[in-house]
């Protein structure tokens, strides 16, 4: 099934912007605590205005990018206005993605994804999490999550979010596995996670510093006597868990709300500090 992508933003975000308007301004984001519903609209708004622009431009290097961002309008100051810029953020976005095939060339943060499909996937599972995070700060009910869009969410997750954070170790770190994660999805394949530390000294200042990572297994990987975990569940529920939505699990219908983590205590506890470091 080809996920009709453009589709689902236009819906995800205009549910988004209904149930902010629905919320007060000032009301906490429950999956984002630092965040007041005031400043997920401005974040839905500025993500997709940023992505509709490095498009626009065919931006595929990061000058390019740093021209876009150093140009960037500021944030409305008048509230009142805040709805519409979201509206034309969304437009100009999708106005973009509309014209471009996946296959054409285009900047984005991940150096192995370098084409216009990952954005397109990307603003997908940005709109979809986002209405989530909307709707349970304005107290309504969860709108569910196409299987589909579900499964890509977990497999976008795994292959591009958690992945990601590797181009970022520092040079001086050491990284080592320290668990392997299987990720079973009803309807689908499993996936293997390979779960890694990296820790090290920081040369300017001597500070020690780390953080745990993962990226799927890879054939290269010997993973010998790692501790192991599985990871199981609908696939609405494991991709909000994934996405560090776990909070929104009990606005699921029924059985769909359970995420179930089996195996050895070590491997959940590695998971555990995964989820905790959040999505890059």
């Amino acid at each position: 099934m080809v996920i009709p992508a453009a589709d689902i933003i236009r819906e995800e975000s205009e549910r988004l912007a209904a149930a902010l308007a629905a919320a007060d301004p000032e009301q906490k984001v429950p999956t984002c605590p630092d965040w007041v519903a005031a400043d997920l609209l401005g974040h839905i708004t500025e993500v997709q205005d940023f992505w509709a622009s490095v498009l626009a431009k065919r931006a595929t290097t990061e000058a390019e990018v740093a021209r876009i961002e150093g140009s960037a309008a500021a944030a409305a100051d008048d509230p009142a206005a805040a709805p519409e810029l979201r509206r034309a953020a969304t437009d100009a976005l999708l106005a973009q993605l509309d014209s471009r095939g996946d296959d054409e060339p285009a900047w984005f943060w991940f150096s192995p994804e370098q084409t216009v499909g990952v954005i397109r996937r990307m603003q997908l599972h940005e709109a979809t999490i986002h209405r989530v995070d909307a709707e349970l700060t304005a107290g309504l009910t969860l709108t569910p999550i196409d299987s589909e869009v579900a499964h890509a969410g977990v497999d976008h997750v795994l292959q591009v979010m958690w992945p990601a954070v590797f181009e970022w170790i520092p040079e001086w770190a050491t990284v080592r596995p320290v668990a392997l994660v299987e990720i079973r999805l009803d309807g689908a394949e499993p996936g293997q996670l390979l779960i890694s530390r990296w820790s090290g000294t920081r040369p300017r200042d001597g500070q020690q510093l780390g953080a745990t990572v993962a990226r799927p297994l890879t054939d290269l990987d010997e993973v010998g006597e790692l501790p192991r975990a599985v990871v199981s569940g609908p696939p609405a529920a494991v991709d909000l868990w994934a996405w560090g939505r776990a909070a929104a699990l009990g606005g699921l219908d029924g059985e769909d709300q359970k995420v179930e983590i089996i195996g050895d205590r070590a491997a959940i506890s590695e998971l555990d500090a995964l989820l905790a470091a959040g999505i890059a």
